[in-house]
């Protein structure tokens, strides 16, 4: 046999007798490969040919059957398995069978909420134990037993009953009115449902459109007194006050919504079946993947959603200062004078939409953009998104430049400057705050670039050093190292630069331990941070 020659033994027998004794399969990408592999193996066909057609995308519709399987990927973002043993700060440089299955427990592990859920609305609602294997949406689909809805109905808008149009901005009923008119007229509902309209209000630019709505005061960091101002299951409680859902998926969904608050307080731990199920129905209103599909429903919950915040704004707007406006609730500033007025109004508006508000108190915001923000409470405790999210560190989904995300925080929270953090966190050795994880995706490849002297004093020539898929890359003091490059190929290979990386790059897939920090060059990092204060 030549050295580079497989040969690969199946014993289809062994693999019955295995799996009749087996409960559940846990796997990774397990329902796009392994089990359509097993299946295969099962029904006598060649697992190679069968590995070909999935890797070509073709048709391949065969399925293991027994014994129900787990995917660990299932409803995550699209993330490789090395990728996340990358994020771990994991050896990547050959991964072997044992650090996936551990990399596996570890997934397992932080997402066992996640597989609890669905474990428990299975065998609340006696579901088919190969429910198991659906998404939440289409779990929460067949436990409503709803019916698809109609593309000719999806921009035929429904106001909420407690709303008055009238008392609301005119150029934003218009601009939905005009969307309707549009609609019947015959113009295709994929271009209806792009338009935006901005509208000032309080101050803030206000997108109106058919998703959350937003607005932010922009590169903004302030102390004082502020009131974050949420509705609780705002969208659930919108679609059960106008009844957007049809048939009898409706009344379902009202008993659910009921006997969760009732196990809510209660203090019962089957509350969070019913809790996946109220909360997930609006994710699924617009997935033609599922029976859940409405999007007349899902139009009428963004755009009341929208509408009723615009109302709860006019009415404050005398009373504070608005900050940012986000797609179930506020953050505003305000005189300690003006407080009990504040909740009173809240007060009445809840009453008048039969709605819940929660009322949290800030004392310092730093907000670079509606989505971009730290705020810290009265408690001391923080909340952050974006680019601000992971000061306290990474996770197993993203674990990139969070040395960024610390110093930003530090800077606006703390009044540390950043070349103070930068060090601190060089000094203690964590060294993952300085790794930006990057991968192919969809190009072909990777590529380094390593550069060489000529002739010329400050010229350089260059070649490039094919790279895995999937690397840990730091800015490197190291001029001879280029940046870091995804690869198409064609006639010619082009090489398109990744973002977020400096001209010279340090390519470290091997335990973080044995990197030497000498090589990172903390410079790039502190002007990358300057970058984004404001």
């Amino acid at each position: 046999m030549k050295d580079d020659e497989i040969t690969t033994i199946i014993d289809k027998g062994a693999l019955e007798r295995l799996l009749s004794q087996t409960y559940f399969l846990v796997g990774y990408n397990n329902y796009s490969m392994d089990d359509k592999l097993l299946a295969s193996i099962l029904k006598g066909m060649d697992p190679y040919d069968s590995l070909q057609k999935i890797i070509g995308k073709k048709r391949f519709t065969l399925n293991l059957q027994n014994p129900i399987s787990i995917d660990l990927k299932q409803e995550l973002p699209d993330l490789d398995l090395k990728e996340i043993q990358a994020n771990l700060s994991y050896d990547i440089t050959n991964t072997d069978i044992e650090t996936d299955l551990k990399t596996m427990q570890f997934i397992f592990s932080e997402r066992e909420d996640y597989f609890t859920s669905k474990f428990e609305v299975v065998k609340e609602f006696k579901l088919p134990a190969s429910s198991l294997k659906k998404t939440r949406v289409n779990l929460a689909s067949d436990v409503l037993k709803s019916r698809k809805g109609k593309d000719a109905d999806r921009l035929k808008l429904t106001f909420d009953k407690q709303l008055t149009v009238t008392e609301l901005p005119k150029p934003v009923i218009d601009f939905y009115q005009d969307i309707q008119k549009q609609f019947r007229g015959g113009r295709d509902f994929k271009d209806l449902e792009k338009q935006k309209f901005t509208f000032k209000l309080a101050g803030l630019d206000h997108i109106y459109g058919f998703g959350g709505l937003h607005a932010a005061k922009n590169n903004y960091a302030s102390e004082g007194h502020f009131m974050q101002i949420d509705v609780k299951s705002y969208y659930p409680s919108l679609i059960l006050n106008n009844g957007f859902l049809t048939g009898e998926a409706l009344g379902r969904y009202k008993a659910i919504y009921s006997t969760r608050r009732e196990l809510q307080n209660q203090e019962d731990n089957k509350e969070q079946a019913y809790k996946l199920i109220t909360n997930i129905v609006y994710g699924g209103l617009k997935s033609k993947w599922t029976n859940l599909y409405n999007p007349q429903a899902a139009n009428n919950v963004v755009v009341n959603g929208q509408l009723i915040l615009t109302h709860l704004i006019l009415l404050l707007e005398n009373f504070c200062e608005l900050i940012q406006t986000n797609t179930d609730g506020l953050i505003i500033k305000y005189e300690p004078v003006m407080k009990e007025s504040i909740l009173k109004i809240v007060k009445l508006f809840e009453q008048h939409y039969s709605l819940e508000f929660e009322i949290d108190y800030i004392k310092q915001i730093a907000q670079r953009d509606v989505n971009n923000y730290v705020i810290k409470y009265d408690d001391d405790t923080l909340h952050a998104r974006g680019r601000f999210a992971n000061h306290e560190g990474g996770n197993y989904e993203r674990n990139s430049l969070t040395i960024i995300d610390k110093a930003l925080v530090d800077y606006y929270m703390d009044g540390i400057k950043p070349n103070r953090t930068v060090l601190n966190e060089w000094r203690a050795n964590r060294l993952e705050r300085f790794q930006n994880v990057v991968r192919a995706g969809k190009f072909d490849g990777m590529a380094h670039e390593m550069k060489e002297d000529t002739l010329l004093e400050g010229t350089y020539t260059s070649h490039f050093e094919k790279l895995p898929d999937v690397n840990r890359v730091f800015a490197s003091r190291d001029k001879y190292a280029g940046s870091i490059y995804k690869t198409k190929k064609g006639a010619e290979t082009k090489y398109t630069k990744v973002p977020y990386t400096s001209e010279n790059c340090l390519v470290w897939n091997e335990s973080l331990d044995k990197l030497n920090k000498r090589h990172i060059d903390l410079n790039w990092y502190i002007k990358e941070i300057e970058g984004w204060i404001f």
